[in-house]
């Protein structure tokens, strides 16, 4: 083959597409791997030249997913709210890993890019500026998506190190914006404000990022990163208000009044995932969820910036293309009668 093949995993996810369609804008040869979700091949094939099923708890699946790529995009993971580890997690975000580092060795691959999280850093009060680090400490991050990814992440710098694995990590903060076919945590709450079944709001700030230019950094570091080291994609700070209000603007609905202090909410929160657990129902407001809202959000994407020249653009933006794009995907009723697209 003449052209370069580039290999996303997790391509069903939000940034996973969003990340097949940035390479396929470039021109480049995509090859996008899902996992159960065959709903999602229509959305794939837009933007990538094979869609392959594919479980990166099989190495043998993905070796062959791997042939003759130059360019591995690891993004498939369980991204959870939930306090504490589990085996589900530790298959899929760290075995999965493990996987696909022996995948990319065994199959000569050019380069890995992995998308960590800033969640992996860790940081003593709410006003130090939080930059790159050298290794990931599990033991000094809470949650099990942020230990699970730490652990992770140190496995890619370990393979750097002593088995010539050419890789750079990508550590986005929340990211927002279209292309998310299966609603995260989030998207959740950004549909529920849009179709006024959110009346309330809680206190608290996080930095959130487009899932645009988090694809754009991805792809510049394919080519521009330096092997073993990372680089924090971040974007901008806002409160959840802010975040409230610009959701509804985008969906022309009036924005939810009743705003619940982080403090209330966390009474709360333990016996709320206790019974989520044990119902199966999806997590919304866990101690760790609501500890990330008061915790250290400031952020520094100086190192990427000066690398390739990344500029965030503003989250209103990014929520409004989420909003666009459930309504387009879904064709949703939002409340607002004369709401034009």
């Amino acid at each position: 083959m003449d052209r370069e093949i580039h290999v996303v995993t997790g391509a069903a996810g939000r940034t996973g597409l969003a990340l097949c369609a940035e390479l396929c804008s470039r021109g480049l040869y995509v090859r996008a791997l899902y996992h159960q979700n065959e709903k999602c091949i229509p959305f794939l094939n837009q933007y990538a030249d094979e869609v392959i099923p594919a479980d990166i708890e099989s190495p043998e699946i993905l070796a062959a997913a791997f042939t003759g790529a130059s360019y591995v995009y690891h993004l498939a993971g369980i991204v959870s709210i939930a306090s504490k580890i589990d085996p589900v997690i530790t298959a899929v975000n760290i075995t999965g890993t493990q996987n696909v580092i022996d995948a990319c060795l065994a199959c000569r691959v050019k380069r890995l890019i992995y998308t960590g999280t800033i969640h992996t850093l860790p940081f003593s009060d709410n006003t130090t500026i939080l930059r790159e680090i050298e290794r990931f400490d599990p033991d000094a991050v809470d949650g099990a998506y942020a230990v699970s990814k730490a652990i992770s992440s140190n496995l890619v710098l370990d393979a750097v190190k002593s088995r010539g694995l050419n890789a750079v990590i990508g550590m986005p903060s929340g990211i927002v914006g279209g292309f998310e076919l299966k609603r995260s945590n989030f998207g959740q709450m950004v549909v529920g404000v849009a179709e006024r079944r959110m009346p309330v709001y809680l206190t608290g700030r996080y930095n959130f990022v487009d899932v645009k230019d988090v694809v754009k950094a991805l792809a510049d570091l394919a080519e521009k990163g330096v092997s073993g080291e990372s680089y924090i994609l971040s974007g901008h700070i806002l409160t959840v208000k802010e975040l409230m209000y610009a959701a509804a603007r985008a969906a022309g609905v009036k924005p939810p009044k009743i705003c619940l202090p982080l403090g209330f909410v966390k009474l709360f929160a333990g016996i709320a995932e206790s019974i989520s657990l044990r119902k199966k129902k999806t997590l919304m407001f866990t101690p760790y969820a609501l500890k990330v809202l008061g915790d250290n959000c400031n952020f520094s994407h100086e190192k990427i910036t000066a690398l390739t020249g990344y500029d965030p653009c503003p989250v209103e933006d990014a929520l409004k293309d989420q909003v666009d794009y459930y309504f387009n995907v879904y064709k949703k009723n939002f409340p607002k009668a004369n709401r034009k697209r």
